[in-house]
């Protein structure tokens, strides 16, 4: 998407002379093209300051049409006007100006069809989605990199060289420097000139710096990279947040007759709008209401003839996308299963800009794995938004991309580049219908010819296939980036297994006369059992068979007995080959257990300790207690990395031990014992909450379920022993909760079962988030860290089982334990 730049310049012989400060009434014609850019230069005058003096605008005729475009003052007693040409063919133009050495001016050119790659500006269409104005499908695929064009240019080149080689078509940037963490270097240039008291003249722009910014903007373009433009934003040590309202008109109404031509250029009014109205956060600047965002909105869309893309980025609260002016919402929010939700509520295409950042700084918006960023991805896509990528991976020198650009050393760019392939060689996507999420599965299709389920648990999940013929079923790994063939599925109502979680189903109907795939079957002796298991597996339905056995071997023949040695969840596969070179897989999970006396993770404890390190606030206690005082900052115990896999898929679990909280003060929605969600999904959460009770949740946020003790278990300044134990094999009454009296000190003491609720969420997911004690773990420390339990733990256990119930612990096996300290 290269644009080019045709100009036609006034030349000036002597400048002395009165009739060389006029534009020639037959101005020489240039061609140009559609959708390109057309530039004309003017002499003018430059005495006092022509930015609030001077006023130029032209108007553009072709057949009937009009077209009013705004010049600007480039410096130097010069004029410009640029203008993108929506159709081919002659146009004519003629200037208005309050100055007459720039009035009545006119002339012509021809704009020419649009070159190759030049295929318009990016419009929205059929209400949900976007398309270049030829018609050519536009799937946004968007980074951000906040202030790289405020970087030595050495570093603007290299951000340029990776945008070449990335997946991305389109950054969003700003105008102003920012001033936050890891931004703290002082640009070369800005968009105002200084005055001699060094303060900012917000009544003269830069030139310099706006020709800069014409140059990446146009360098993006030959990337065929649209350029989100932020044109405000908090994080301000300069006075660009607080200019006033009539320096900011004017700066938005320059902004507008500088780059608005620019056919790549979207309008982003701001970055974290609600963040800029007067005292909304520490450390934050802004002077600015809701309805300044109105205005500011109702100046493009009266005033933009190009007729950019406009929209409005968040921080807490939405602006109201569906008001006239706004094209699109533009949104910050880590929830993109609810893309539909919002489709719905604004008709508008639904762009999460900003879903969190890959990477591993410490504040809590910016350290996602990037398996969680490409599940993002993928969970908005099968939502029918578009979503946004960046990344904050610490450096020396503070290069994050997130903000400065540079290079990319996340392991998400590469998996969204084959999301954005997979998705250019499926049908349309303003053809594949979002059909709603339901615990965790996902469905994207054109009903009868194309299906993508997205399942982010294992588990069975039901699709109702319609139509005679059978479909063609491929199993996707959107990490490993792969396709499999599975096999085929009848019309009907048709049962899903999905062996892991996060994989996406491909349906496809076979073609008549089109021949059906190999069928792959297994059968085997045993799918669960304590190390070393021994299984026995038949595979069928090939001339050839390959097995692979999950834990790094390999068989080929079609029968084969394998011995797992150590516990785990492993996902055996069988591939079929026959005789025609057809391919299918199937896959059984062979679960192999932990002893479930032993415990999977003991903290708290003098020795014999889970590795656990203390972060914030969080020291040891009494006899290797954990404590966790009350008041900011905070703090929290985080278990090593290996703990994780010995929480996955657990069918049944116990957690016992003992709690002193020192104040029953809750941070929103309770505070925290055990944590080990992943965000909001996957996982065990155990809370405190102010009336003494406790509630756990599974694979789930907590807040909307009830699965309580009861009131008043936990008192201030006492320690009680607890245990609940859940079991997601049983149908009711699955969830045990028991309980000491409250007493002095920790030590054998009469337990007692509480209550029994039902609560059924299946096995604990095969993804959990880091184990945290005390606090949430660090998928959620961007969302404030006093949910933290406010006091101190002792002698804390986790038992567990992924075979049946062996890990819910009866009262007589919790009643030993509690006697341990």
């Amino acid at each position: 998407m290269k644009i080019r730049v045709f100009r036609t310049v006034l030349p000036a012989a002597c400048l002395c002379l009165a009739a060389s400060m006029f534009l020639s009434n037959r101005s020489v014609a240039a061609e140009a093209e559609q959708w390109g850019l057309w530039e004309t230069s003017l002499n003018g005058p430059r005495e006092g300051n022509p930015y609030l003096d001077v006023e130029l605008a032209v108007t553009f005729h072709q057949a009937g049409r009009r077209v009013a475009i705004a010049g600007f003052y480039d410096g130097d007693g010069i004029y410009k006007v640029r203008f993108s040409p929506p159709a081919p063919g002659a146009w004519r133009y003629e200037t208005q100006s309050n100055r007459p050495e720039l009035n009545g001016r006119t002339g012509s050119f021809t704009a020419g069809p649009p070159s190759k790659d030049n295929h318009g500006p990016v419009q929205v269409f059929s209400t949900y989605y976007f398309r270049y104005a030829d018609g050519t499908p536009y799937h946004q695929f968007g980074t951000t990199c906040y202030a790289w064009v405020h970087q030595p240019p050495a570093l603007q080149q290299q951000t340029l060289e990776t945008l070449a080689a990335s997946p991305f078509n389109k950054i969003r940037f700003c105008v102003f420097p920012k001033s936050y963490t890891y931004n703290q270097n002082e640009p070369e240039r800005f968009a105002f000139l200084k005055k001699a008291d060094g303060k900012f003249d917000f009544a003269r722009p830069d030139p310099a710096f706006w020709r800069q910014l014409e140059q990446r903007i146009g360098d993006l373009s030959q990337l065929g990279i649209e350029a989100d433009l932020i044109l405000w934003h908090p994080y301000d040590r300069w006075g660009f947040a607080q200019m006033g309202a009539a320096n900011d008109d004017r700066y938005l109404r320059y902004a507008i007759a500088r780059v608005g031509a620019f056919r790549n250029v979207w309008w982003s009014l701001a970055n974290e709008f609600d963040l800029m109205a007067p005292g909304a956060m520490a450390n934050h600047r802004g002077d600015k209401q809701l309805a300044d965002w109105d205005r500011f909105f109702q100046i493009l869309q009266n005033e933009d003839a190009h007729q950019r893309l406009r929209g409005i980025h968040n921080c807490r609260g939405f602006y109201d996308h569906a008001q006239p002016w706004v094209t699109h919402s533009s949104i910050q929010r880590h929830d993109v299963h609810r893309v539909g939700e919002w489709r719905e509520q604004y008709k508008r295409p639904v762009v999460i800009d900003e879903c969190g950042y890959e990477g591993d700084i410490p504040q809590g918006w910016g350290n996602l794995k990037p398996e969680e960023m490409v599940r993002r991805f993928w969970i908005g896509t099968m939502g029918g938004g578009y979503v946004g990528h960046g990344e904050t991976y610490k450096h020396p020198k503070d290069l994050l991309w997130w903000s400065k650009g540079g290079v990319l050393h996340g392991q998400s760019p590469r998996r969204i580049a084959w999301l954005k392939q997979f998705m250019a060689d499926a049908p349309p996507f303003d053809q594949l219908e979002p059909r709603g999420e339901h615990q965790g599965r996902f469905v994207l299709a054109n009903p009868g010819a194309y299906y993508l389920v997205y399942c982010q648990k294992p588990g069975i999940e039901s699709l109702d296939l319609p139509g005679q013929r059978p479909y063609k079923l491929d199993l996707i790994d959107p990490w490993a980036m792969t396709v499999v063939p599975l096999g085929t599925a009848p019309a009907g109502r048709f049962q899903l297994n999905a062996p892991r979680s996060d994989v996406v189903f491909r349906l496809m109907p076979y073609q008549a006369g089109e021949r059906l795939r190999p069928q792959a079957k297994i059968t085997t002796s045993a799918t669960e059992g304590l190390p070393p298991l021994t299984v026995k597996f038949t595979g069928s339905g090939g001339t050839s068979t390959h097995w692979d056995f999950g834990d790094g071997t390999t068989r080929d023949v079609p029968e084969a007995t394998h011995v797992f040695q150590q516990p785990g969840l492993y996902a055996v596969t069988l591939t079929v080959t026959d005789a025609d070179g057809g391919v299918a897989q199937s896959i059984v999970q062979i679960a192999v257990d932990h002893d479930a006396g032993a415990p999977l993770v003991r903290a708290g404890f003098e020795r014999d300790e889970t590795a656990i390190k203390l972060q914030g606030t969080a020291r040891r206690g009494t006899a290797g207690s954990l404590h966790f005082p009350d008041g900011a900052p905070w703090g929290w115990a985080r278990a090593e990395d290996a703990v994780i896999d010995q929480l996955c898929g657990l069918r049944s679990f116990t957690i016992l031990g003992w709690v002193k909280p020192e104040s029953l003060q809750i941070g929103s929605g309770g505070n925290r014992i055990v944590f080990c969600l992943n965000k909001d999904r996957s996982g065990i959460d155990l809370v405190c909450h102010a009336d003494g009770r406790l509630r756990l949740a599974v694979n789930q946020w907590p807040d909307s379920i009830r699965d309580d003790s009861s009131p008043g278990k936990l008192k201030t300044g006492r320690w009680t022993f607890f245990a609940v134990s859940y079991d997601a094999a049983q149908p009711r009454d699955n969830v045990s909760w028991y309980f000491s009296e409250p007493r002095e000190t920790p030590g054998p003491a009469a337990i007692q079962l509480d209550c029994r609720t039902t609560y059924q969420a299946g096995p604990v997911a095969a993804d959990p988030g880091p184990l945290a004690i005390g606090n949430f773990n660090e998928t959620m420390h961007g969302y404030g860290l006093d949910r933290q339990f406010r006091g101190e733990i002792r002698a804390l256990r986790i038992f567990g089982s992924r075979i049946g119930r062996r890990g819910a612990l009866d009262l007589e096996e919790i009643k030993r334990h509690g006697s341990s300290v």
